[in-house]
């Protein structure tokens, strides 16, 4: 999150749309003042060269090697707050300029998927291996594609932890917002942070991941690819406008 008083913008981050790299794209690009400006970063750093400084020497952050400060709910629920929240808690003007990444919504959800598979053999690493009922339960019901999609969205809409990592992409975003494409985040930071007298020198990746979405696109069913395209239909809607822009 960014709350830029100094060039008139703010930045939200909807999680698994690249925003840490796009929060990164504007802290480099000295659009940001320390001294008027609010931003936030998980994981506890204090400022953003620190974040940078360990991204850096941390492989980029890789999921699969990340610490546990670095992941789940407690560390990214202020530096993914939404519009709304920021604008509740006074952070911002209801309208100051808005800007915030988008994806589509099959690749997200492929994204979702692939990291908790990811955190599930973390912990059964921490476990030495072992695998617990909990882990074995899992391996059951999210194992694939299909279970996965059966568990989320017909056995557990309502868990509150499903509902916080279903929350549509949109949701964090106000109606007058403007959305880069996750596949085109460089282009469009770079575009709009020139705009404002600012510089991008290279591309930056943050939280490194190399998932390969065919996977998961090919084993999930077509029936549940449209439910998931009507189910966040305005996200689709979104990511296409965006995606046109540099296609």
């Amino acid at each position: 999150m960014i709350i830029c008083n100094s060039n008139n913008f703010a930045v939200t981050r909807a999680q698994k749309t690249g925003g840490a790299s796009l929060e990164m794209y504007f802290l480099e690009s000295g659009l940001i003042d320390v001294d008027k400006d609010v931003y936030t970063l998980e994981g506890g750093f204090s400022t953003w060269q620190e974040f940078k400084e360990y991204s850096d020497a941390n492989n980029n952050l890789k999921y699969s090697e990340l610490p546990e400060k670095l992941y789940g709910y407690n560390s990214l629920k202020d530096a993914q707050k939404t519009y709304t929240q920021v604008v509740e808690e006074g952070l911002a003007a209801a309208d100051m300029p808005w800007v915030g990444t988008i994806r589509n919504p099959i690749d997200w959800l492929s994204s979702l998927f692939y990291y908790a598979t990811i955190r599930r053999k973390m912990n059964i690493k921490k476990n030495k291996g072992i695998y617990s009922s909990i882990d074995k339960y899992f391996m059951q019901k999210v194992g694939s594609p299909d279970a996965s999609w059966d568990f989320v969205f017909i056995e557990k809409p309502n868990d509150p932890d499903v509902k916080n990592s279903l929350k549509a992409q949109s949701s964090y975003y106000p109606e007058h917002v403007q959305l880069f494409n996750f596949e085109n985040i460089k282009d469009h930071a770079t575009s709009f942070i020139e705009s404002k007298g600012g510089t991008v020198s290279s591309t930056i990746n943050i939280k490194k991941s190399d998932n390969d979405n065919s996977y998961y696109i090919n084993n999930l069913s077509d029936d549940r690819k449209q439910k998931t395209l009507d189910m966040y239909a305005k996200d689709f809607a979104a990511w296409e406008k965006a995606y046109a822009v540099f296609n």
